[in-house]
């Protein structure tokens, strides 16, 4: 057991020491010089300076900006790559020459107080690898370099979620209240009601290698950046299936749902698919159908958020299989276009007439998300989380305040198609569009007076 007041992963005041300085390590070093050399010793992984130079993520900035960026979330990522990370990166500053960065860093404290260094054939044999996917592995991962964080008690009455997490990437304010007079737009400008994110993060199986590690960079990332939004957060963590449930119903059936704009719900666990239908897995090995979680949220069940935007986040896996792409030019689409396209349907028609019913369509306003195609596993990193999850938060922190949901949703696919584990599997975002008919600004910072 660990004392109770032993810091997991970097000590705080050495993450400190570099955020703070960030701006002066940015000035006293170059970028391509210190990340190979971050690769090259063992401070990165290759798939992480993928993520860090991912080009999706310039979207909207300009060349400068985006070399700055990446520059900054250099050392961002370091300060999450363990004990042993801060002293690797002192040695590696010496390496490429950079003394004034790395007497900079060695101002905080003196040597003797810094974790030791560990060797790069120490590390190696201590360190799995951080392509890991959603599904039973056979090796448990090192798991992310923060303390287990204490969610929700299912069981006690509803309280929205308020302790502290880490700061994420800043989140662009919005300017206004943004409208599409011609489609249409999801009211969002309340200060106290503008949201509500149901955050369930399923960790702990009964088989200890099943174990998600990394899983709590997610929770972390999205309580920060629905907080920053102006949602009300409800957060929880291993939960069995009518524990799942009961919560579902309680929080869909509270006040909050029912003063709120906006309703959000990610569910993060292990997932398949079995015989072409979506499986959902909880804590205590039980496995329900996927729509049976999509059925909740019809009108008569979840009364309280009809005609309001409901996105639901699915991240998990819809199958086992890795997804290997094929090979770039292997096939000429205008040759086989004419065995590709669908032979033209005679259209059907339906004997209807004008209704005078004011009823409300069972299932609408909701927009499923999906990190991957069906049959295929999701990938997540034990140290940086999922890349689906990760990458949403990211383009959500820097496009949520001038583009709608669905266009961040293309971009957030997009930045993961661009990504590949070690042996090239891929993955590939995507969502289901149930009547969500209007377009959804969350308007960041913005409100109305209510």
């Amino acid at each position: 057991m660990q004392p109770p007041n032993q810091e997991i992963g970097m000590p705080q005041k050495h993450r400190d020491h570099i955020i703070k300085n960030r701006d002066k390590l940015v000035r006293a070093t170059n970028y391509s010089n210190l990340m190979n050399e971050c690769v090259r010793v063992g401070i990165l992984s290759s798939s992480m300076r993928s993520i860090i130079e991912d080009v999706n993520e310039r979207f909207n900035m300009s060349a400068e900006e985006f070399l700055h960026s990446r520059h900054c979330k250099l050392f961002e990522k370091i300060t999450r790559r363990g004990p042993k990370a801060y002293n690797m990166l002192i040695q590696a500053l010496r390496n490429i020459n950079c003394i004034e960065a790395a007497e900079l860093l060695e101002s905080v404290d003196e040597t003797s107080s810094r974790p030791p260094f560990i060797s790069i054939k120490e590390r190696n044999t201590i360190r799995n690898s951080a392509d890991i996917v959603d599904t039973p592995s056979s090796t448990q991962g090192d798991g992310a370099c923060i303390s287990k964080r204490k969610y929700g008690n299912p069981s006690a009455p509803l309280t929205p979620y308020t302790d502290p997490v880490t700061p994420g990437r800043e989140v662009k304010k919005s300017d206004r209240i943004h409208k599409d007079d011609v489609v249409g737009t999801y009211k969002m400008q309340s200060r106290h009601n503008r949201g509500v994110l149901l955050m369930i993060n399923i960790i702990d199986f009964q088989d200890p290698k099943r174990k998600r590690n990394g899983a709590d960079v997610d929770s972390n990332s999205l309580i920060y950046l629905f907080r920053e939004m102006g949602f009300t957060i409800f957060a929880f963590g291993n939960m069995d299936q009518k524990e799942f449930f009961d919560i579902l119903n309680k929080v869909t059936s509270s006040s909050y749902a029912r003063d709120t704009e906006c309703f959000v719900m990610v569910l993060m666990t292990h997932g398949n698919r079995v015989d072409e239908v979506d499986k959902v897995e909880f804590h205590d090995g039980s496995v329900v159908d996927m729509q049976k979680i999509k059925n909740h949220f019809q009108a008569h069940i979840s009364p309280n958020l009809v005609n309001k935007p409901k996105v639901l986040i699915f991240p998990f896996c819809r199958g086992d299989q890795p997804d290997l792409g094929q090979p770039k030019n292997m096939y000429d689409s205008m040759a086989h276009q004419e065995i590709m396209m669908p032979k033209e349907q005679p259209m059907v028609e339906t004997e209807g007439m004008s209704s005078i019913y004011e009823n409300v369509a069972t299932l609408k306003d909701t927009l499923v998300c999906y990190a991957n195609t069906p049959g295929y596993v999701t990938h997540r990193d034990p140290e940086m989380g999922s890349w689906y999850i990760q990458k949403f938060c990211h383009t959500m922190a820097d496009h949520a305040h001038n583009l709608n949901l669905e266009e961040i949703l293309k971009i957030t696919n997009a930045s993961v198609g661009n990504m590949r584990t070690m042996n090239g599997s891929m993955q590939t975002g995507s969502f289901d569009n149930i009547g969500f008919n209007d377009k959804l600004f969350f308007n960041p910072g913005f409100y109305l007076e209510e």
